[in-house]
């Protein structure tokens, strides 16, 4: 059965995959900022569908790496929208914009 919706899975065997998710993670995050935004629940998303989607497709220890790296900024994005303003209220303070 073909499984229609990909799964980004956070895989880490070493210290060395951990530099390289966290490389990853600082340069797709600075590029994809000005397309999709940065710390909104819809960047999130679309980080997190990334993430599944790069893993799959790149395949490999590469796929692992840079899924991971997609899935953690997702993650992020999505504290920094809901989690954040319920402790801090308002919006994130990191973005500046708005939740959506």
């Amino acid at each position: 059965m073909v499984d229609l919706v990909p799964k980004g899975k956070i895989e880490s065997n070493s210290l060395t995959d951990s530099l390289l998710i966290g490389v990853v993670k600082a340069i797709e995050e600075r590029a994809l900022m000005g397309v999709i935004g940065d710390g909104t629940a819809m960047s999130g998303a679309i980080k997190l569908a990334g993430g599944g989607i790069a893993q799959s497709m790149t395949g490999g220890k590469t796929g692992k790496i840079i899924g991971s790296a997609f899935v953690i900024d997702g993650i992020e994005d999505l504290v920094n929208a809901f989690v954040v303003p319920m402790l801090y209220g308002g919006q994130s303070k990191n973005s500046g914009e708005s939740v959506w």
